[in-house]
């Protein structure tokens, strides 16, 4: 007797209220932190952390004005295990806070908006920035903003015990002049060499890190924007004009960076002589010019991929790292699949609408897609397919407004909403667990603690008795509870499922792994389009079909 195929349930198995959620493409205001096993979410100008059987918490970021919106979040690697979350925002602020950790460690400005950040899924081995005979693990992050630049900084966070009491640096590695247009998405390549950047100009790019982040420094003295530790205020040091220089591998011009207010990097700009006035509540240190910063203009890429499109969902298959997907907008509408290593597109998956992100299936060739405005209309906002066949696997249409399918079929011309952004859940407990009390299902704070929305919606950390604390470790494993209506399809027990910002102001937790898990074998046929040219370049052989004469 054959078994019975399990089906993906067409509802969100749970649903959060995110009131304030920016309906906005551009957007990518959901993270999750394998480490600490807590999923951020960027709400209007606030950041809230929710997790499984804990409640509602947010960072110790005080006051924001609220049209300094959050535009997009991040977490830091896994192996690293240090949980940092990356918050930028419209007006350029960007800000590092250790999930761990009860204080704000770096908290930088940026000429320009910043559209875009993403960690490094791995941390590098690199010389400390204090002890430069000490190897250290660096947390790498990618920051996109609204004009195009691309900053890749080193993030050296050591634990705030340390015997110095240091807390670290930040470090501007390169400068690149990427996009003539907003950057829309960034994705990092599982082998650690290929960045990806998605930007409004229509484009995809793809940079070989090994071009970009020299071997080695320069041996010479740093700049530094250090903390005076009485006051809490940044102290800006003048640094001298340096000259330009260029390296074998590829016309790189240095720079230096002179406190928050960056130079436009087409000609080196006067030296600003040192503020007086403190400019950013600031901890730790940030390293910049002086031989660490390499500035690459523009046209420096390996691959650039057109598109008819903004290019917003990026996504590196974790089983073949030199096969690269895509996500076009409105005008593009479709899903692509490249070869990394030469630029080639192997297949393009037409989907009618905007693509607002992709996520690899981690057992399976698959990956799933959300969507956004579609032309013409569907009600289909999730939907899976299988690779190379690129067959539609799963699909998971919306009702009225964002709302769950449900009953006959409503009146035609509905608005089924927008998926905006998603991101992966484990179906695993987190590394380590932290222990707090019991959980909400809702982003917001309780009435008592939340202003009406006609004043400030939030009170300063600094004056509340919850302000977040330095969390302790636990070794107690708390699995994601038994979902609501029923139990977990066995194949999101071992993968998890996805967690979707809806433009209906909620976060959605769809499961859309159909079926049992299955190993990715290494009998791979076709993984790369059915091209035995580009295959045999990654090193994957058929077998059988050989003819011995």
């Amino acid at each position: 007797m054959l078994a019975r195929r399990e089906v993906v349930p067409p509802k969100p198995f749970r649903i959060l209220d995110a009131p304030f959620l920016r309906d906005d493409f551009y957007c990518s205001t959901l993270a999750y932190s394998y480490t600490a096993g807590v999923l951020a979410v960027g709400l209007a100008e606030y950041v809230y952390l929710w997790s499984e059987g804990f409640p509602v918490d947010h960072p110790p970021f005080g006051e924001i004005h609220p049209s300094n919106y959050v535009t997009s979040l991040s977490f830091s690697s896994e192996d690293g295990g240090r949980s940092i979350l990356a918050v930028g925002r419209q007006t350029g602020q960007l800000t590092l806070w250790g999930f761990f950790e009860a204080k704000v460690r770096f908290e930088l400005s940026h000429a320009n908006s910043i559209s875009c950040v993403s960690f490094k899924p791995k941390t590098s081995r690199r010389p400390s920035e204090r002890y430069t005979n000490l190897i250290v693990d660096a947390e790498d992050l990618a920051v996109g903003d609204d004009v195009g630049n691309l900053w890749y900084y080193s993030v050296e966070w050591p634990e705030m015990h340390s015997k110095c009491s240091w807390t670290g640096s930040m470090t501007l590695l390169a400068k690149i002049s990427a996009h003539s247009q907003q950057i829309c998405g960034l994705a990092w390549s599982p082998d650690e060499r290929f960045l990806a950047t998605g930007g409004n100009d229509n484009a995809c790019l793809l940079f070989d890190l090994r071009e970009i982040i020299p071997v080695s420094f320069s041996p010479r003295p740093v700049s530094l924007l250090s903390t005076d530790a009485s006051s809490g205020s940044m102290s800006v040091r003048a640094l001298p004009r340096l000259n330009l220089s260029t390296t074998p591998r590829q016309y790189l011009s240095r720079h230096h960076l002179v406190s928050h207010l960056l130079p436009s990097w087409v000609q080196p700009p006067p030296i600003r002589p040192p503020i007086a006035a403190p400019l950013l509540s600031h901890t730790g240190t940030l390293i910049s010019g002086s031989g660490k910063t390499v500035i690459i203009p523009s046209n420096r890429q390996k691959h650039r991929l057109p598109h008819a499109a903004a290019v917003k969902a990026i996504a590196f298959a974790p089983w073949q790292p030199s096969l690269l997907a895509t996500g076009g907008g409105t005008n593009d509408r479709a899903i692509h699949f490249f070869h990394t290593r030469t630029g080639v597109c192997l297949a393009t998956i037409n989907v009618f609408a905007q693509v607002t992100s992709l996520i690899w299936s981690q057992t399976r060739r698959e990956i799933a897609a959300t969507f956004g405005y579609a032309q013409p209309d569907h009600p289909f906002r999730i939907a899976v397919f299988a690779w190379p066949s690129c067959s539609q696997v799963t699909v998971i249409p919306w009702g009225p407004y964002g709302t769950s399918w449900d009953g006959p079929d409503p009146e035609p011309g509905y608005d089924s909403g927008r998926a905006l952004w998603a991101v992966s859940y484990p179906g695993r407990a987190p590394r380590p667990p932290r222990t707090m009390p019991d959980s909400s299902d809702i982003l917001t704070p309780t009435p008592s603690r939340m202003p009406t929305p006609s004043t400030t919606r939030s009170q300063s950390p600094e004056h509340r008795n919850d302000a977040p604390r330095r969390r302790k470790r636990s070794r107690r494993a708390v699995r994601p509870k038994e979902k609501e209506g029923g139990m977990w399809c066995s194949r999101t027990m071992e993968e998890g499922c996805i967690i979707v910002a809806s433009s209906d102001q909620t976060v959605k937790f769809h499961e859309v792994w159909a079926g049992r898990r299955t190993t990715i074998g290494s009998a791979a046929c076709g993984l790369l389009g059915g091209s035995d040219i580009l295959e045999g370049m990654e090193g994957i052989e058929k077998s059988g079909g050989e003819v011995i004469r």
